[in-house]
């Protein structure tokens, strides 16, 4: 008997990982890469920064990995290697790369920003500011979004339990202690004629059911006189 057994290879990438940008910001002067796809070593060495600026080159996308490029803006003497996508795509996904040594920013951005930026590359009189971005993880967004459902319902509990309160208020300083909303005050109840019940209807007189409580009467049963508006009956009994 063969048993045949699948091992299954796992491979890491590890993520390009350049220098953060600080937050009060950073800005300098910005340059296109000699040749573009930065592939090689760059034409175009960085000038001498000033004491007010640094240098910037700009790269496009492909030809060699995003570590290479990097690397060859920090041999230039580049302090920041800002590399556009080659495609249309605006989705923009962490770079794969041994960070290891590299001491410049790198930077990713779509084509549209990076067409814009290249109309200004090599303007000594433009300067490109790096300022820091403020990413949200998944796990952020679930924590704001449970927050803030908390807070709704928090909201809503008090709004709930003053507006019982107030009702409860209101009821209180109604006559006989707000009694007449659910039942009929004692002393009028006592007040209401009655009669026992003998199995004979009499005219004028209801069904041998009782109107409210839909139960039928009982003989010898005591019965209290309800008036009634209908035309048919003068009165509706019920116990």
């Amino acid at each position: 008997m063969y048993s045949i057994q699948h091992f299954k290879k796992k491979y890491r990438m590890e993520v390009f990982s350049a220098p953060i940008v600080r937050r009060s910001g950073e800005h300098g002067l910005l340059y296109a890469a000699e040749p573009l796809d930065a592939c090689s070593d760059l034409n175009n060495m960085a000038e001498k920064e000033s004491k007010f600026s640094s240098s910037y080159i700009l790269i496009v996308r492909g030809g060699c990995s995003f570590e290479e490029k990097v690397r060859k803006a920090q041999k230039a003497g580049y302090k920041a290697a800002i590399v556009y996508n080659d495609g249309y795509d605006e989705l923009l996904v962490p770079m794969a790369g041994n960070s290891s040594g590299v001491h410049i920013h790198g930077l990713l951005v779509t084509r549209a920003s990076g067409e814009v930026l290249k109309g200004y590359a090599g303007q000594a009189e433009m300067e490109l500011w790096l300022i820091p971005g403020f990413g949200i993880s998944s796990w952020s967004i679930m924590g704001i979004t449970f927050v803030s459902l908390l807070a709704v319902s928090a909201v809503l509990a008090t709004c709930f339990v003053v507006h019982r309160h107030r009702i409860r208020r209101r009821v209180r300083n109604l006559p006989h202690g707000g009694q007449g909303l659910s039942r009929m005050p004692s002393k009028l109840l006592q007040s209401m004629p009655t009669e026992v019940y003998t199995g004979v209807l009499e005219e004028s007189s209801t069904s041998v059911t009782c109107a409210i409580c839909i139960n039928d009467y009982c003989v010898g049963e005591k019965l209290r006189i309800l008036p009634c508006k209908d035309s048919k009956f003068q009165f509706v009994l019920f116990n």
